[in-house]
C-alpha cells in the first residue's frame, strides 16, 4: 500500500500537467503594431491575462473549448472560440472602433484605462503616440515631456522648460528610463525641447505614486520611455519637416517575423537658416536612435538599443582677424545603450537587461592667452534580472528581481590657463564611484471578486568608498471594486534616492552636477500615501479619476540663497539637508475614441520645505509650489482628411525670493568692497499666474495612397499672453530696487509637413 501511494505521488504531477495546456500569443492591430496591456478573458475558466510591453502573453489552461475575449482601449472587442487540446500559439488582430486621425495609434500605456481601474495601481499617467503628435506645441515640435506636463500631478518649471516637478518633488527626483537606461538630461535647446524623438517612441508611462516594488532610485516619479519594438512586414520610411528641425525614421525587416532594425534621426537647422540671412547663431542639436530586434524562438524577444544626442554652441568673435578674439562654447550630451531579453516560459516570464549610459557637459571661454573651462561627467553601468509567475489556482502574481548599478562620477572639473589661472587655479572635485544594489519581491492577490491586494518589499543598498547606506522600502496597495466600472484604491510607498542633482543658483546655463551620497550627505527618502476613485465608462470610452496624496520627504538637498557652486570644487561643504512635505488633489477626465478626444486635468497642490540653515529653520514654500494647474486638451476629427486640436493651460505663478537691500563689506577687489544682498523670506513672493491657448489644424492625404502625408499648422500662444519666466531687478537712482517680470514666447505660428511610405 505504501508503494502504491508513492507511485501515485510520483505520477500525479504528470497527470495534472497532462490536463493543462500552454497558450502563448500576441495581440496587434491591422497595421502590425503590437498592443501592450491588451486584456484577454478566457471562459469558462474566468482567467484574465494581459499582454506585456511587447504585445505578447502566455498562460496555462485546462484542456477544452474556450471562449476568448480580447479587448483594448480604442479597439473593437474580439470574441473567438478556441479548442485547447494541446500547447497552442495564436495571434489576435484588433480593429480600431473608428478611423480617427490618419496617424497609426501606438498605445503607449502598459495599462489601458479599463485595466487600470481593475488594477491596484494609483498615480499612473499614460500617453499614446497619437496624443503626442496631435496637439499643438512650441514651434510645432511634438514632445512627450511637454504633453506629460498637461496631465495631473505634474508641474512644469519656467515656461518652455522640460523639467518635471511631480507631486511637490524636485526636478532630479524623476527616474527617466529609455529602454531601461537612465537619461540624466532630458532637454535640448536649453530646456525648450526634450531629447525624445516622437517617431522612435512606442511606450510612455509616468508613475507618480503607488510605486511597484520593482522601481526605485528616485522619490517622485518613474518615467518609462520604450522605443519602437515592432517587427515590420516591409520597409517603412517616415519623416517630418518643421520650422527649426527635421526628423527621419527608417525601419527594415531582416528576417520575416524574426528580425528587424530601425534608425531615427533628428537635427535642428537653426544655425543654417540664420547663416542664410547673413547672420550667425552657431547652435544646433541632434538625436540618433536605433534598435535591433530579433526573436530567436517563439518564447524569446531580444532588443539592442542605442541613443545619442548632443547640444553644441560655439561663439567666436575675432573682429580684427588677428587670432586674438573671444571664444565661448558649450557642449552637452547623453549616450545610452541597452540590451533587453525577455523569455516567456510556460509557467513564468523572465527579463534580463544590461545597460550603459553617460551624461557630460563642457563649458569653455577663451580670450587672448586665457582659457577657462568647466566640465562634469557621469557614467553608469548596470544589470537587472526579474521574474514573474502567475498562479491561476491562487489568483496571484509573484514578481521578484535583482539589480545593480555602478556610477562613475567626475562632478566638477575646472581647467584654467593663462593669466586667469592666477585668479582661478585648475582644480577638480574628487571623483566618486558609487554602487547601488537592490532586490525586490512583490505579490498581488485577488482576495475576492471585489478586493485585490498588492504587497511588496524593496531593499536598496548604496556603497560609496567606505560608507554604506541601506534603506528598506515597503510598498502596499489595495483596490476595492464598487461596481463593474469603478473602484476605490489606497496605496503606500517608501522611496529612496542616492544620487542628487546640484543645480547652481548663480548661473542660468544648464550646468547641473550629479553627486552621490557620502559620509556627510545622506540619501533622500520619502513616504507617500495615495487614495483614488476611478471609473471607466466603456460605452463612451471615458476614464475618470480623482486622487489625493500626501508625501513626506527627508534629507532633501539645499543651499543658501546666492551660493555659487559653479566654480566651487568644494561645493559639498555648502550643501545642507532638510525636510519637505507635499499634498494635493488631482482630477482627470479623459476620452480616447470617437470624433472628439482629449482630456481635462486639474491639480490643487501645496509643497513646503524646511532647512536648518535657511529661513530661520521655519517652513517655507517650495519654488514651484504652484497652487492651481489646469489643462484642457482636445482633438476633433470633423472630416475624413481634416482634424483640429487645441490646448488651454492655466498655472499659478512660481515663487521667488526678492532682494530687499544690500550692505557693503571690505574685500580684496578693485573697489575694495563687496555688496552683499539681503534677502526677504524665502520664496515669499509669487510670480504672476500664466495661461495660454495653443491651436492647430491638420490636413491629411487620402487613405490608401502609397505615400501618406499631412500638413500641420497652428499657433502657440494664440492670444499672445506671454508667461513670466523670472524676475529682473533694476536699481533706481534713489537706491530702491524695482522688479519686473519679463515674459517669453508671445504669438508663435508654426507649420510642419510629415510623410510616411
Amino acid at each position: 500500500m505504501k508503494r502504491f501511494y508513492a507511485l501515485l505521488f510520483m505520477f500525479c504531477p504528470a497527470v495534472l500537467m497532462a490536463q493543462t495546456v500552454a497558450i502563448r500569443g500576441m495581440v496587434k492591430d491591422r497595421e502590425g503594431e503590437r498592443l501592450p496591456s491588451a486584456n484577454i478573458v478566457m471562459l469558462p475558466d474566468s482567467v484574465v491575462v494581459s499582454t506585456g510591453i511587447d504585445g505578447e502573453f502566455s498562460t496555462t489552461l485546462k484542456r477544452g473549448t474556450k471562449q476568448m475575449g480580447i479587448s483594448y482601449t480604442g479597439y473593437s472587442t474580439l470574441w473567438i472560440s478556441l479548442h485547447a487540446a494541446h500547447d497552442t500559439a495564436v495571434t489576435f488582430v484588433l480593429t480600431p472602433k473608428i478611423n480617427q486621425l490618419r496617424e497609426v495609434t501606438v498605445v503607449a500605456n502598459r495599462y489601458s484605462h479599463e485595466d487600470l481601474v481593475q488594477s491596484t495601481r494609483t498615480g499612473t499617467n499614460t500617453l499614446t503616440q497619437k496624443d503626442i503628435n496631435a496637439i499643438p506645441v512650441l514651434l510645432g515640435e511634438a514632445d512627450p515631456i511637454k504633453t506629460l506636463q498637461l496631465l495631473p500631478g505634474i508641474v512644469k518649471g519656467v515656461e518652455g522648460s522640460a523639467d518635471l516637478f511631480v507631486r511637490g518633488g524636485a526636478a532630479d527626483q524623476n527616474l527617466v528610463l529609455l529602454d531601461g537606461a537612465p537619461i540624466y538630461n532630458t532637454s535640448h535647446l536649453f530646456g525648450f525641447l526634450s531629447v525624445f524623438n516622437p517617431d522612435a517612441l512606442d511606450n510612455v508611462e509616468s508613475i507618480n505614486g503607488g510605486f511597484p516594488a520593482e522601481y526605485g532610485g528616485r522619490l517622485s516619479s518613474i518615467l518609462n520611455v520604450t522605443s519602437n519594438q515592432n517587427i515590420p512586414d516591409k520597409t517603412h520610411v517616415s519623416g517630418d519637416i518643421g520650422l527649426i528641425a527635421s526628423r527621419l525614421y527608417v525601419e527594415q525587416p531582416i528576417v520575416k517575423n524574426k528580425a528587424s532594425f530601425w534608425v531615427a534621426g533628428r537635427r535642428t537647422y537653426i544655425d543654417q537658416v540664420v547663416k542664410a540671412i547673413k547672420e550667425e547663431l552657431p547652435y544646433f542639436f541632434y538625436d540618433l536612435n536605433g534598435k535591433l530586434i530579433f526573436k530567436p524562438s517563439p518564447a524569446d524577444h531580444v532588443e539592442v538599443s542605442h541613443y545619442s544626442g548632443e547640444d553644441i554652441l560655439d561663439i567666436v568673435r575675432d573682429r580684427n582677424n588677428d587670432g586674438h578674439g573671444f571664444l565661448s562654447s558649450y557642449a552637452s550630451g547623453n549616450a545610452s545603450q541597452s540590451l533587453n531579453w525577455r523569455h516567456n516560459a510556460q509557467q513564468w516570464t523572465g527579463d534580463l537587461s544590461l545597460m550603459r549610459t553617460q551624461y557630460r557637459y563642457k563649458i569653455q571661454n577663451a580670450f587672448d592667452d586665457n582659457s577657462l573651462a568647466a566640465m562634469s561627467n557621469i557614467e553608469d553601468y548596470g544589470a537587472r534580472l526579474t521574474f514573474q509567475t502567475d498562479s491561476i489556482r491562487r489568483k496571484a502574481t509573484i514578481k521578484a528581481g535583482l539589480e545593480w548599478t555602478r556610477h562613475i562620477i567626475s562632478p566638477n572639473v575646472i581647467n584654467s590657463q593663462g593669466s586667469i589661472a592666477e585668479l582661478l587655479e585648475s582644480r577638480a572635485t574628487s571623483g566618486k564611484v558609487a554602487h547601488e544594489v537592490a532586490a525586490h519581491l512583490e505579490q498581488e492577490w485577488s482576495l475576492t471578486n471585489r478586493w485585490k491586494l498588492n504587497a511588496g518589499f524593496r531593499g536598496s543598498l548604496a556603497l560609496v568608498h567606505n560608507k554604506q547606506y541601506f534603506v528598506p522600502e515597503p510598498r502596499i496597495s489595495a483596490r476595492y471594486v464598487l461596481a463593474e466600472d469603478r473602484a476605490i484604491k489606497l496605496s503606500y510607498s517608501r522611496m529612496s534616492q542616492y544620487l542628487h542633482r546640484i543645480s547652481n543658483s548663480a548661473i542660468s546655463t544648464p550646468t547641473d552636477i550629479w553627486y552621490p551620497v557620502t559620509s556627510r550627505i545622506e540619501p533622500q527618502t520619502s513616504h507617500q500615501v495615495s487614495a483614488a476613485w476611478q471609473r471607466f465608462v466603456r460605452s463612451e470610452d471615458v476614464f475618470i479619476s480623482v486622487e489625493g496624496y500626501y508625501k513626506l520627504m527627508n534629507s532633501l538637498i539645499g543651499y543658501e540663497e546666492g551660493t555659487n557652486l559653479f566654480f566651487n570644487t568644494d561645493f559639498e561643504s555648502k550643501l545642507i539637508q532638510g525636510k519637505g512635505q507635499a499634498y494635493g488633489l488631482e482630477f482627470l477626465l479623459r476620452k480616447e475614441s470617437g470624433k472628439f478626444t482629449g482630456w481635462i486635468s486639474y491639480t490643487l497642490s501645496w509643497s513646503w520645505r524646511k532647512f536648518g540653515g535657511i529661513n530661520n529653520g521655519e517652513w517655507f514654500r517650495a519654488r514651484y509650489d504652484r497652487r492651481h494647474n489646469a489643462a484642457i486638451v482636445g482633438q476633433y476629427t470633423f472630416a475624413r482628411r481634416w482634424a483640429a486640436s487645441f490646448v488651454w493651460e492655466f498655472i499659478s505663478g512660481s515663487r521667488f525670493t526678492p532682494v530687499i537691500g544690500q550692505y557693503a563689506t571690505l574685500a580684496p577687489t578693485l573697489t575694495g568692497v563687496d555688496l552683499i544682498p539681503i534677502y526677504s523670506k524665502i520664496n515669499g513672493v509669487k510670480l504672476a499666474d500664466a495661461h495660454r491657448l495653443d491651436v492647430g489644424i491638420k490636413f491629411m492625404s487620402k487613405p490608401g495612397h502609397r505615400i501618406q502625408w499631412e500638413w500641420f499648422a497652428g499657433a502657440y500662444n494664440a492670444y499672445n499672453r506671454a508667461s513670466p519666466v523670472g524676475i529682473m531687478i533694476e536699481q533706481r537712482r534713489d537706491g530702491s530696487l524695482h522688479y519686473t517680470q519679463p515674459g517669453l514666447f508671445g504669438f508663435l505660428p508654426f507649420v510642419s509637413y510629415g510623410f510616411k511610405l
